[in-house]
């Protein structure tokens, strides 16, 4: 198949060029996500806690679209985590992940996908929240 020269650029169906914060503290969940993620274009950081995930937004946070966490990690969950983050920057868009349900309709968990989910579910869930006004 021949392809023009924004064939190459443009991100897959469902992707984006966007960059994400992944926060997850089991590393082979942490691999599928990014590896999903990073298949459909997307640029990810990864850290395994909310701790990590600190310092790699003092470092790239200008940069940063979206942040998917685990809701229950340790040093630092997801919720203390985003609190941190929207004090920052308060249109910094978020996606909550748990294998629990979510514990009210607080905007922290008003993105909320509850685990096992699919690929599609994630990806359509990120595209989602990154095309929000």
């Amino acid at each position: 198949m021949t392809g023009s020269q924004s064939d190459e650029t443009d991100p897959p169906s469902g992707g984006g060029r966007e960059t994400i914060l992944l926060v997850e503290d089991e590393p082979a969940v942490r691999q599928l996500f990014a590896q999903a993620l990073t298949r459909a274009g997307y640029h990810v950081y990864e850290a395994r806690n909310g701790q990590e995930a600190m310092k790699v937004y003092d470092q790239y946070g200008d940069s940063i679209d979206l942040l998917l966490t685990d809701m229950r990690m340790p040093y630092m969950g997801g919720a203390e985590l985003a609190e941190h983050l929207r004090a920052r920057r308060g249109t910094l868009k978020m996606i909550c992940v748990s294998g629990y349900p979510a514990t009210g309709t607080n905007e922290l968990t008003s993105d909320f996908l509850a685990k096992p989910f699919s690929r599609d579910t994630l990806l359509s869930k990120v595209r989602e929240v990154l095309d929000r006004a």
